[in-house]
């Protein structure tokens, strides 16, 4: 393992809680912030700059052959896709549920 691994690795690990954190609306610091909005743009700086940092470095053909950085990308991906779906259709409570004492 090389320097650059470990930075395009913590660049990846790291978009992920901010992008959760930026879709779900939780007060959390990001290079712009704590908006949702700066915390989703920080996230996919991240995600853009690990997978030019890989390519530069290993070529897009190695990208291929990588099942840690693939099972990464995937997840992240289909956060980004899907994850304003999930989070509008768990997040909602039904007012039956919420009891005050």
């Amino acid at each position: 393992m090389t320097l650059i691994d470990f930075i395009i690795g913590g660049l990846l690990a790291n978009a992920m809680p901010h992008l959760i954190f930026g879709l779900t609306k939780t007060h959390f610091l990001g290079l712009f912030g704590y908006s949702p909005k700066g915390n989703i743009t920080y996230a996919v700086i991240q995600f853009v700059l690990c997978i030019i940092l890989f390519c530069y470095n290993y070529g897009y053909e190695a990208l291929l052959e990588n099942g840690f950085l693939i099972g990464a990308v995937a997840v992240l991906v289909l956060y980004f896709i899907f994850g304003k779906i999930l989070v509008g259709f768990y997040g909602k409570r039904d007012k039956t549920d919420i009891k005050l004492n």
